[in-house]
């Protein structure tokens, strides 16, 4: 892993959202995946539908990048949550920020999607400062968004993202 380790365990269920962050770079898909490839789990991401022309398009579907189409709403919670109940195995990727730019807040699909689909959440994300990737274990979504965000954001402000401007302090 470029000299990186992994902290925490290697999720065993079929079905499940991990919940990646901090996101303040593009260097952290590619992290990421080498993290979650290095350690035999089968994931795939979403990216923004402008990402999928040709030859990128291509590149997208050998990585399992699923487009998002950002510009209007396509009810993406139940889109998603529909993939979880038509395969026995499924584990996606999420960035909650939405951006790789600082935002006080976390979108809510993240906690939507697990809810509906009944999954659980694996929070995950790098740490440039040490050179680690951390695996949350698995859990439920909380009560409430607002409890969730704030236990994610919790996760996050002990990372240390690429550009560390861009994320929880």
């Amino acid at each position: 892993m470029l000299g990186w380790r992994l902290i925490g365990e290697v999720p065993t269920e079929k079905q499940f959202l991990f919940v990646a962050l901090p996101h303040t770079s593009n260097w952290d898909f590619i992290y990421g995946w080498l993290a979650v490839n290095s350690i035999g789990l089968k994931v795939q991401i979403f990216a923004k539908d402008t990402y999928f022309f040709f030859p990128a398009n291509l590149v997208c579907k050998m990585l399992g990048v699923l487009p998002v189409n950002r510009r209007e709403r396509t009810n993406f919670v139940d889109s998603v949550a529909d993939l979880f109940d038509k395969h026995d195995e499924l584990k996606l990727f999420i960035a909650p920020e939405g951006t790789r730019s600082y935002k006080p807040t976390l979108k809510s699909g993240y906690y939507y999607i697990a809810q509906k689909a009944n999954i659980p959440l694996v929070v995950a994300g790098p740490n440039y400062q040490e050179k680690s990737f951390t695996i949350l274990k698995p859990r439920n979504p909380m009560a409430t968004f607002a409890e969730d965000e704030a236990q994610v954001i919790e996760f996050a402000r002990s990372q240390n993202g690429r550009i560390p401007d861009k994320t929880f302090q």
